[in-house]
């Protein structure tokens, strides 16, 4: 699975974990629009290996192959690291109350660019908060 980052060298890093390549494309061009740099997984088991202390934002589908789901992906990465924003988007599973912690947002796909802006926005404002 490549690694794709923009040339911008004060960029943030965001890591986005998504097996659906298309839609990965997407929340990647979403994000360096936004002026992060991105790093791109496939599943859980990657992304924890791409999770350095230059992330500063995860974006995590729900449903992905392999051992660990976002949902469960997204609680380790607050445990490993309170330090980073997480956002979690899916297409087919609704979080119930209680799989995220409360500064997590959810964004259900499809989603209108704006929503996902907002989350993105409302994940780091918490993550200033936590530090």
């Amino acid at each position: 699975m490549p690694l794709a980052m923009t040339d911008a060298p004060n960029a943030k890093m965001a890591l986005v974990v998504e097996d659906e390549m298309l839609f990965r494309l997407d929340v990647r061009d979403l994000l360096e629009a936004e002026g992060y740099a991105v790093v791109e997984a496939g599943n859980a088991a990657q992304a924890l290996e791409r999770l350095d202390h230059g992330v500063v934002l995860v974006v995590t589908d729900v449903r992905m192959p392999g051992r660990m789901d976002g949902l469960a992906f997204a609680r380790e990465v607050t445990r490993r690291r309170p330090d980073v924003a997480v956002v979690v988007v899916s297409a087919q599973v609704t979080p119930r109350p209680g799989d995220l912690p409360d500064y997590v947002p959810f964004v259900e796909r499809p989603f209108l660019e704006s929503y996902f802006r907002d989350a993105v926005h409302r994940a780091m404002v918490a993550r200033r908060a936590r530090r």
